[in-house]
């Protein structure tokens, strides 16, 4: 197992997806790993936190309304990109299946999620709408959401025969899932003021 003791450390470290995943970085920060490299994601802020846990209300409350419909939600999770050395870690992921009980690192390399969430942070537009979304479509994941708390718009991308098929929603106005039939979402509700 790789230990990284100061985050000063961090940008210098070269690992494997496995190595990635089994590491034990320091604590407080936020990383993935892109190309062989472990990269610190920005702390989210406030605004952040608020759509995450707004959207954690709509999907669990959509779970409790149809019990075998998800079998994860989580804000901690590792999206393994085949073909690379990458490793993202979005916002939110929901799982349909899922091992419960497993603590292994491997989990993430047995385990795709269907949908996953990003909230976009300032200046990290790129990393959100270009490269994860070209990553998440290579880890064969069903449904992405964009959450823009600029713009106060969600980019729902959801996965076609060859390409996402993508649209934007503005605050007012509301969207469906493409994958679990009847969970809507409020754009409103997600940037309140």
């Amino acid at each position: 197992m790789v230990a990284i003791l100061t985050p000063d450390a961090v940008p210098a470290v070269r690992l494997t997806v496995d190595e990635y995943l089994a590491a034990d970085l320091p604590e407080g920060l936020r990383y993935e790993l892109v190309d062989g490299v472990v990269v610190m994601v920005p702390a989210p802020g406030g605004e952040h936190e608020d759509v995450i846990q707004e959207l954690s209300c709509v999907l669990s409350a959509y779970r409790r309304a149809h019990p075998l419909s998800m079998a994860m939600i989580t804000t901690n999770a590792s999206v393994v990109i085949p073909g690379a050395e990458t490793a993202r870690e979005p916002d939110l992921a929901v799982y349909i299946e899922w091992e419960r009980g497993r603590r292994d690192f491997a989990v993430w390399r047995d385990f795709t999620p269907v949908l996953v969430v990003e909230v976009v942070s300032p200046d990290q537009e790129r990393r959100d709408y270009v490269e994860k979304q070209r990553d998440y479509w290579k880890a064969g994941i069903r449904e992405y959401w964009i959450a823009d708390p600029i713009e106060e718009t969600v980019t729902v991308l959801a996965r076609g025969a060859k390409a996402w098929r993508k649209r934007t929603i503005k605050s007012g106005r509301s969207f469906e899932s493409h994958y679990f039939a009847g969970l809507k979402v409020e754009v409103a509700t997600l940037f309140r003021s």
